[in-house]
């Protein structure tokens, strides 16, 4: 089984991990080697996901740095292009459940035995509202501390679970069948935006339909 960590910079930059250094003697493993990828991930802040037709797995960041060197922060999502542009026509139905996280702008990361003390905070904050401290024996240098500082800070503040069916539409400049990470222009009459945060097929001939759900972050960016 092959593992695509999705690293890149500016234009190849796919939602994957920014790679760091782990001195030696810094951490010890025992166990599986998917155990030792999971931990490694998690660290970052990252998570695994299989590839949907290869013997892949995917290291991605919920806030990973998206094509074309747009940021991943979900205080960001306005700028640029979306990776996906949906009219309203397209969708069948939508539901909307309520996902709010804390309160926070900023939060402590360090590693343990060997490493580095990051105080990550939201660009343009006060940094005065503080998540608890994480700690991990792999944050050994100042990108894994920023990658696990945005995976807590991302996740912060009042959002929307949004759930879509729609079409699985395909044909030149069609999307698909859509990808976790990619984000979504929802072209209503005020067009909002939101992140891929799971997704669903289901085959019913002659129909076939997908059913997505985006994160979406209700404050002004």
């Amino acid at each position: 089984m092959d593992l695509d960590w999705g690293i890149g910079a500016g234009a190849l930059s796919n939602g994957g991990l920014v790679d760091w250094l782990v001195p030696a003697g810094a951490w010890s493993h025992q166990g599986s080697a998917l155990d030792a990828v999971q931990a490694i991930v998690q660290a970052a802040g990252g998570y695994l996901q299989s590839h949907r037709s290869t013997a892949t797995l995917l290291a991605r960041h919920p806030y990973g740095q998206r094509l074309g060197d747009a940021s991943g922060a979900p205080w960001a999502w306005g700028t640029g292009a979306a990776d996906v542009e949906l009219a309203t026509d397209a969708l069948i139905t939508e539901s909307v459940q309520r996902r709010d996280g804390p309160d926070i702008n900023a939060v402590y990361t360090s590693g343990t035995v060997a490493g580095v003390l990051a105080l990550v905070k939201r660009t343009g904050s006060a940094g005065d509202k503080l998540a608890q401290m994480v700690s991990d024996p792999l944050i050994t240098a100042t990108d894994a501390a920023r990658q696990r500082g945005l995976s807590i800070l991302g996740a912060a503040g009042h959002k929307y679970a949004v759930t879509l069916d729609l079409p699985v539409l395909t044909g030149f400049g069609q999307p698909g069948v859509l990808e976790v990470g990619q984000v979504v222009q929802v072209n209503t009459a005020t067009p909002w935006r939101g992140r891929v945060r799971g997704v669903s097929v289901h085959a019913k001939m002659p129909t076939l339909r997908q059913t997505v759900t985006l994160e979406r972050h209700l404050e002004a960016v």
